[in-house]
C-alpha cells in the first residue's frame, strides 16, 4: 500500500478498544469500540494530513438469551484531524442495559510522538453512572518498529462506584497487501484478582477506503452486569465494516456474538453513518 506507515499510525485509537458493541465503554470485553478504529484501519489514501472534520451518528442494539430486556445505544461524535497521526475526538453516548439508562461523555487526543511513535490519550465519564463506570483514564503508545510492523501498548483504569478496574494493553500488528492481522493480549486487575484476555483480528481493505474486519476474543474480564461488577468470562465473535457511499459520506456497520460466561448470550448489531467536510 502506498504510504502505508501513514495508514497504519492512526490506528492506535483502534487497538486501545475491543469490538462490540460499538459504542458504550461498559467494562466488558468488546464493548469500547471507537468511532475512530473503522477509519484508523483504512488505506493512507483516507487518511491524508488534510485538516478535516467528522460527524456521525450510531446506533445499536442487542438481545439476550436470558429474557432480560434488550440492551441500546445511541451516539453523537465529532472528530477533527489535524495532521498525520494528529487528531481529537469527543462523543456523547446515551445506553439503556438492564433497565438502567445512563449518559457517557467520551474524548479521544491522539499525536505523533516523532516519525514512528505515536501517542493516545482517552477518558470518559458519566454523569449518572448507573450501569456504566464513573469515570475511566487511559493511554497507549504505538511504535513502528520495522515497514508495515506495529507493536501496541498501554493501560486504562476504570473506576466503578464500589471497585477500580485496572486494564493493560499489549498488541502486534501486520499490515500486508490488501490486508492486516492482530494479535493481543489484555491483563486485568480487580477484586485483587488478575485476569486475561486475548484476541485477534484479519482485516481486508477494497475499493479505494472500505474494509471489513473479523475480531474474534476470548478470556477473563470484569464486566458491569447491572449494578454489580464481576470477573466473569467471555467469548466474542465480531464482523465491523465501512463502506463509503461517495468520497464525503460514509456507512459503518458491525454484527456481533458474545458469550458472558454462564450469564447469557449477546447478539447485536451496530449501524452508522458519518459526514466529512
Amino acid at each position: 500500500m502506498k504510504n502505508l506507515s501513514i495508514a497504519i499510525a492512526i490506528a492506535l485509537p483502534l487497538v486501545a478498544a475491543l469490538p462490540f458493541p460499538a459504542i458504550a465503554d461498559t467494562g466488558n470485553l468488546g464493548s469500547d469500540f471507537s468511532p475512530a478504529m473503522l477509519e484508523a484501519a483504512n488505506p493512507a489514501k483516507e487518511l491524508s494530513s488534510d485538516d478535516r472534520t467528522t460527524i456521525g451518528v450510531r446506533t445499536a442494539r442487542e438481545r439476550l438469551s436470558n429474557d432480560s430486556p434488550d440492551w441500546t445505544d445511541s451516539a453523537v461524535s465529532i472528530r477533527r484531524d489535524l495532521g498525520v497521526r494528529h487528531l481529537v475526538e469527543a462523543t456523547l453516548v446515551e445506553t439503556e442495559r438492564f433497565d438502567l439508562s445512563d449518559t457517557q461523555i467520551n474524548a479521544l487526543y491522539s499525536f505523533p510522538v516523532n516519525a514512528a511513535l505515536t501517542a493516545t490519550l482517552e477518558g470518559n465519564t458519566s454523569p449518572t453512572h448507573r450501569v456504566l463506570a464513573k469515570n475511566a483514564f487511559g493511554g497507549t503508545l504505538q511504535y513502528e518498529f520495522a515497514p508495515a510492523w506495529l507493536l501496541h501498548g498501554g493501560g486504562k483504569s476504570t473506576r466503578y462506584d464500589d471497585v477500580r478496574v485496572n486494564q493493560g494493553v499489549l498488541m502486534l500488528e501486520h499490515y500486508f497487501s490488501s490486508y492486516s492481522w492482530l494479535v493481543g493480549w489484555r491483563p486485568t486487575r480487580a477484586f485483587g484478582t488478575t485476569a486475561h484476555a486475548v484476541e485477534a483480528r484479519g482485516a481486508y481493505y477494497y475499493g479505494d477506503k472500505n474494509s471489513a474486519t473479523i475480531l474474534i476474543a476470548a478470556g477473563k474480564e470484569a464486566a458491569s452486569i447491572g449494578t454489580d461488577v464481576t470477573l466473569t468470562s467471555v467469548r466474542s465473535l465480531v464482523l465491523i465494516g465501512r463502506h463509503w457511499l461517495d468520497k464525503d459520506w460514509a456507512f459503518n456497520y458491525s454484527i456481533g456474538h458474545t458469550r458472558q460466561g454462564d450469564l447469557y448470550e449477546r447478539n447485536g448489531i451496530d449501524i452508522g453513518v458519518q459526514y466529512n467536510f
